[in-house]
């Protein structure tokens, strides 16, 4: 698979099928890069699924801590910037598609509709579950190989985009504002942020309490109340899509379930097959998610 060049960094980034009403490609950008912080506004209506993480702000929205067990959503025309958190700068793919069909994903997961016409997506990121992880992965897999359907893409691609827009506005209707409290909502960005760029050290709850500045007691309660998970269980997806995208063929899975911070090979093992269904050698041998 071609990466992505910086010479490339414009607008969405670098388009690597076009199938039907829906495009599919790739955003690479180092963090020295200078369109780091400002790409633009976006050209399409966007489902993006983070490879790494980065900071995004839309404009005039709060800071969101965007990693790989997230989706960011834009309406065509949002203006966002971004700040570093992975040294790797902003790693992302994403699928683009026609305003009516976005509408239509959301007036079915929102009894409401769209609330506006021009931009129907009324949230700016959703929760990704294992399940839809791999299945985006997948699906951008056989969009960048060398011969791919065209059809089974762009019919995958609408199924995620159904699939990611309900859960977004799940996740938004259950608890509007998550937090009113300002200060509460940083604590937990910023141990979001830390787990991002740290996770594969040995975390406690004292360590991250810390730099939330506040008690561990208080840190679990808004964390989960914020998220709707624990900071236990969001560490180990962090750490599990971090070992996706670091299986090869000849990856030692030994060596790769103590660098991500797993106590050991058979609990890397068991995480992995719970949350995608394969062992992370039955993915390793297959060459691709």
């Amino acid at each position: 698979m071609r990466l992505f060049r910086e010479s490339d960094v414009v607008g969405d980034g670098e388009m690597v099928l076009a199938a039907g009403r829906v495009r599919v490609g790739r955003f690479r950008c180092s963090v020295a890069h200078p369109l780091f912080r400002d790409s633009g506004p976006i050209q399409n209506f966007l489902v993006v699924f983070p490879r790494n993480a980065v900071e995004i702000t839309h404009a005039g929205g709060r800071p969101i801590v965007s990693d790989p067990t997230r989706a960011m959503l834009y309406n065509r025309g949002q203006e966002y910037r971004r700040a570093p958190i992975s040294p790797d700068g902003d790693r992302c793919d994403w699928f683009a598609f026609q305003r009516e069909d976005v509408a239509e994903a959301v007036a079915a997961a929102y009894a409401k509709g769209p609330p506006c016409e021009e931009r129907p997506l009324p949230v700016a990121q959703g929760p990704v579950d294992a399940d839809l992880y791999l299945r985006q992965r997948r699906l951008f897999e056989e969009a960048s190989s060398r011969a791919p359907d065209a059809l089974r893409v762009e019919e995958g691609a609408m199924l995620v985009l159904h699939g990611t827009v309900r859960a977004a506005l799940r996740f938004a209707s259950a608890a509007p504002d998550r937090d009113p409290d300002r200060s509460r909502r940083e604590r937990v960005a910023a141990v979001q942020a830390a787990i991002a760029a740290r996770f594969g050290e040995r975390l406690t709850l004292a360590d991250l309490a810390r730099i939330a500045g506040c008690s561990s007691f208080h840190l679990a309660r808004i964390f989960r109340a914020q998220t709707g998970t624990t900071i236990h269980a969001h560490l180990v997806q962090v750490r599990l899509r971090a070992a996706m995208e670091r299986l090869e063929p000849r990856t030692d899975l030994a060596a790769l379930s103590f660098d991500l911070g797993f106590s050991s090979h058979s609990h890397f093992t068991s995480a992995f097959r719970r949350a995608f269904g394969r062992t992370p050698s039955a993915i390793r041998n297959a060459g691709a998610p």
